[in-house]
């Protein structure tokens, strides 16, 4: 294994340790001493990559940025039905907020940031950007199709955005991260926003068929996406699993040199 192979996974293994004190502790509240413990990690071994949390926060924020590229940067299939396609896409969305409550809720966290930092609000649109993107180029389909009602796609595309994310954000409620509809009763809510029939959902959403014409490559180095479906999007600023620790790495109460 090559040195810089070696840093970068260590560098993923202090990322998702991060993540998980950032959205269990709150971001002010983190500092690098409970990341090293989370990691596993002496506070120096963090600090030998990461001099600050900002810095952190910040490294987190723009993988999982391009990772959202990677995982989106797709033309929906044309072969079917721009309603099927749409249905499938909202409601794979919806699943893997609820199936991934982190990432779902350091999404959340910095929706709440973005309010007070332009900085943050910069990162945030970049994450809905991407997502808007897709929708606005299947919902345009759709319309020239004569399968959902004349509108203008990036408003309608807004509104679908929109409607997901305060899925996300209702869910901060739930102890577990739990949505408080169904991905087919969401992708419902998304085929009447567009016009179309509602009762597509059902026929799609327990049996999704592929949505992606050509995916886009997914690096080996992308955090959290080998294990994704093909078929499956998420929104969301993703969570990286956690880098094994390596035999010798050291422990937190270890002096790593800084």
């Amino acid at each position: 294994m090559t040195r810089q192979k070696s840093d970068e996974q260590r560098k993923q293994q202090i990322r998702a340790a991060a993540t998980r004190c950032f959205v269990r502790r709150g971001y002010a509240a983190t500092r690098l001493l409970d990341i090293a413990r989370e990691a596993g990690l002496s506070k120096g071994g963090v600090y030998f990559h990461y001099r600050a949390k900002e810095q952190l926060f910040h490294d987190i924020l723009d993988a999982q940025i391009e990772a959202l590229k990677e995982r989106w940067g797709f033309e929906p299939v044309a072969d079917q039905p721009a309603d099927r396609t749409l249905a499938q896409v909202v409601s794979a969305h919806i699943r893997e907020l609820e199936a991934r409550p982190d990432e779902t809720r350091l999404c959340n966290l910095l929706v709440t940031m973005a309010v007070q930092e332009p900085e943050f609000r910069g990162k945030l649109e970049q994450a809905f950007t991407v997502t808007r993107q897709l929708y606005s180029g299947l919902i345009a389909r759709g319309i020239s199709d004569g399968v959902f009602a004349d509108g203008d796609p990036e408003v309608l595309a807004q509104g679908i955005v929109a409607l997901v994310q305060g899925l996300a954000a209702v869910s901060a409620v739930n102890a577990d991260g739990k949505l408080p509809v169904s991905a087919e009763n969401g992708a419902r809510v998304a085929l009447r926003m567009v016009g179309a029939n509602p009762d597509v959902a059902a026929s799609v959403v327990h049996a999704p068929d592929p949505v992606t014409s050509e995916a886009a490559d997914e690096s080996s180095d992308a955090p959290a996406l080998e294990s994704a479906p093909e078929s499956l999007v998420s929104a969301t600023v993703s969570v990286e699993a956690p880098a094994p620790v390596a035999a010798d790495a050291p422990s937190a109460e270890s002096a790593d040199p800084a």
